[in-house]
C-alpha cells in the first residue's frame, strides 16, 4: 500500500484495496495501523469538504517523510520530488485533493483493465523515466516550447498529470499517453484577459512540443498522445472545436478525448474517446 501511494500520490482506501485486491475492512485496518505509526496521512483539506457539504467522503491518504523512508530502507525507489510532494500535499486544499484523487481513480482503472487482458501490458511512469535519454532525479515531466500568440513568441510548458505506455505483448509494440484530467474550472477559449489560463492554450503548447520532438528529447518516447477526461461531452465538443481551430481546421489525432460519464460505463481500454478529427478510437487498438 506504501508503495503504490508513492506512485500514485492520493488515494483513497477503496482505490487502494481495488489494486490490492483483498478485503477493503482489511485494507481498511492496515491504514488505520500505518495512519497511527505516522507512515500515511489523512489530509486536513478533505475536511474542509465534508464540513461545506455535510456528506459522506472516503478518506483520502498520502504518503509521508517516515512512510518514504520505510520505503528506501526496504529497497524501494522513492525519489526525491517525492519527498517535497509529501510536504506540499499536506497543507493542500480539497480542490487539489479531488483532482488528484480523480488522477488516481483513472490510474486504477487502467491498471486492473490491464490486469484482465492478456495481450495489454501497462507501462509506468517510472520505467518510461529508467529509459529516458536524460535522468531526471524529480521524475516530472515538463515539455517546454516556443509559440507564437497575438503575433509575440512566448515560451510556454505543459505538465501531464500522468505519464504511462501500453505494451502489446504479442508484438511488443509500445504506446505513449499523458493524461489530463479536466475538472472543468478553466475555459476552453481564452476570454478577454490574455495572461488568463485557458485549455486551448495547453493544447496549444502540446502541439508545439510533437511538432518539434519534445518528447524525443526529454523522455526518448517515439510518438505520444495527449488523453483529456473532461467533465461534459458538450465541454469535449468545445475542445475538439478549440483543437481545430488552431490546426486550421483539419484538427489532430494527437489529442483524444472522453467524458466522465462516458468512461464511468466503461475502462479506460474499451471506452471509445473521441479524436481531434471527430474520429472514435480506442488506446489499446
Amino acid at each position: 500500500m506504501l508503495a503504490n501511494l508513492a506512485r500514485l500520490r492520493l488515494a483513497s482506501g477503496e482505490q487502494l484495496a481495488a489494486l490490492d485486491g483483498g478485503s477493503p475492512q482489511n485494507v481498511s485496518r492496515s491504514l488505520l495501523v500505518l495512519w497511527e505509526h505516522g507512515y500515511v496521512e489523512r489530509l486536513l483539506g478533505q475536511m474542509e469538504k465534508r464540513v461545506l457539504y455535510k456528506g459522506s467522503f472516503p478518506l483520502i491518504y498520502g504518503l509521508t517523510r517516515p512512510g518514504a523512508w520505510l520505503l528506501r530502507k526496504h529497497g524501494y525507489d522513492v525519489p526525491g520530488r517525492l519527498l517535497y510532494q509529501t510536504d506540499k500535499q499536506r497543507s493542500a486544499g480539497w480542490r487539489f485533493i479531488e483532482h488528484r484523487v480523480d488522477i488516481t481513480e483513472f490510474m486504477v482503472q487502467l491498471e486492473l483493465a490491464c490486469r484482465a487482458r492478456s495481450d495489454i501490458a501497462l507501462i509506468n511512469r517510472r520505467e518510461i523515466f529508467d529509459s529516458a535519454p536524460k535522468k531526471q532525479e524529480d521524475r516530472r515531466v515538463r515539455l517546454v516550447v516556443k509559440v507564437r500568440i497575438d503575433g509575440v513568441h512566448k515560451l510556454l510548458s505543459v505538465d501531464p498529470d500522468e505519464l504511462f505506455g501500453l505494451r502489446r505483448l504479442g508484438t511488443g509494440k509500445a504506446s505513449y499517453f499523458m493524461l489530463e484530467r479536466d475538472r472543468g474550472e478553466m475555459p476552453v477559449h481564452r476570454r478577454s484577459n490574455k495572461d488568463q489560463t485557458y485549455y486551448a492554450k495547453k493544447m496549444l503548447a502540446y502541439h508545439e512540443a510533437n511538432r518539434v520532438g519534445e518528447h524525443v528529447q526529454e523522455l526518448g518516447l517515439p510518438s505520444f498522445r495527449v488523453l483529456t477526461v473532461t467533465t461534459s461531452r458538450a465541454r469535449v465538443e468545445q475542445m475538439i472545436e478549440a483543437q481545430k481551430e488552431m490546426t486550421d481546421g483539419r484538427g489532430s489525432n494527437l489529442f483524444l478525448f472522453i467524458d466522465d460519464r462516458s468512461l464511468l460505463d466503461s475502462d479506460p481500454l474499451a471506452a471509445a474517446w473521441t479524436s481531434g478529427r471527430g474520429k472514435s478510437v480506442r488506446i489499446a487498438e
